[in-house]
């Protein structure tokens, strides 16, 4: 019987390491989790109006009448902007690079700048986001600050992570949502929490009964947990925006100092929630926004031009042979 060649065996057993393949499942997964979380926000927001603060509006004292109105209309609009800034942050694309884009000159050079990619003679500081960077799935260039999403099979421009919660990439055009819908829903599980903290006594003193009960229990302390949880989630992205840097380029194991894209606070807090203060709640960009954040990542500024650090005029084509290490490009 003849036997299989080896590098079909290789083949083989590289097919079942990959594990990229069981991405697809981490998306169906992803669907559930949606529905998950608007599970969550319509059992908390049950709770505290239906169950809690409607039947206070038959009191026949009318500061009970007018406290209850108050806390509805705000719990309601906290649940609205939370739901608002979820599902834009579920539906938008968080940035897209185009198949034909480079940042080079023209053409040429970027044919150029591939072929040096790919000799082992040729080296480029690798702690340094600005590079130039060619993506080997997607045989396209990247922009900087623009990783690989192995899930979604595409680059994502300034890539934060992979949400499973939102079933998306939270990148470039999304990141505003997503910090809005953690704010929103922080805010809203901390409301409740504590809206539904005399309740809470009442069911422990035996006071609190009838069928809505247990649901009243269980969402306070939900609310507890997901309010200590979300605002250390908040503090850390607040951290991120403080250095302006994204979670990936946190935890990369080599990073440059000083970080080159760190303008300040103020100045990075802006880049991401515009310079519109009415608009710093909102989970949405105006179009000028929008084409003033893909300027910011897919223009082609000083460092990436002709004559500039990775222009080609400054970096002329290897004159001797080398040693090819890819057969495409890093």
């Amino acid at each position: 019987m003849m036997s299989q060649p080896c590098g079909t065996t290789l083949s083989s057993t590289s097919k079942w390491l990959n594990i990229f393949q069981y991405c697809r499942f981490l998306r169906i997964l992803g669907h559930v989790m949606v529905l998950l979380v608007l599970a969550l926000v319509g059992s908390i927001y049950t709770a505290v109006v239906p169950l809690t603060f409607v039947p206070l509006l038959l009191s026949k004292n009318v500061f009970v009448v007018l406290g209850s109105v108050i806390v509805i209309v705000v719990f309601t609009t906290v649940t609205v902007m939370c739901l608002w800034s979820y599902l834009a942050t579920v539906v938008l694309d968080p940035g897209r690079v185009a198949p034909d884009w480079h940042p080079f000159a023209d053409e040429q050079h970027a044919r150029a700048e591939l072929e040096r990619l790919s000799y082992m003679t040729y080296y480029y500081d690798r702690r340094d986001p600005r590079r130039p960077r060619f993506c080997k799935r997607c045989q396209t260039w990247k922009p900087q600050r623009a990783h690989h999403c192995s899930i979604t099979g595409r680059c994502v421009l300034k890539m934060d992570h992979w949400c499973i919660w939102v079933v998306n990439c939270v990148g470039l055009l999304n990141y505003k949502a997503f910090l809005l819908f953690i704010f929103y829903a922080m805010m809203g599980c901390a409301l409740a929490m504590l809206l539904l903290l005399k309740s809470m006594i009442d069911f422990f003193n035996n006071r609190l009964r009838g069928p809505s009960a247990p649901l009243i229990f269980v969402v306070s302390i939900f609310s507890f947990a997901f309010t200590l949880s979300l605002a250390g989630f908040l503090a850390m992205h607040l951290q991120l925006i403080a250095a302006n840097c994204t979670t990936i380029e946190m935890y990369e194991k080599d990073r440059l100092h000083p970080w080159p894209y760190n303008k300040g606070f103020r100045r990075n807090f802006e880049e991401v929630f515009g310079r519109n203060k009415l608009r710093w709640l909102l989970p949405l960009y105006t179009e000028a926004e929008k084409r003033q954040l893909l300027e910011s990542c897919l223009g082609k500024g000083p460092q990436i031009g002709l004559g500039g650090q990775w222009g080609a005029a400054a970096l002329p084509m290897l004159s001797h042979p080398a040693t090819p290490f890819l057969s495409t490009a890093v």
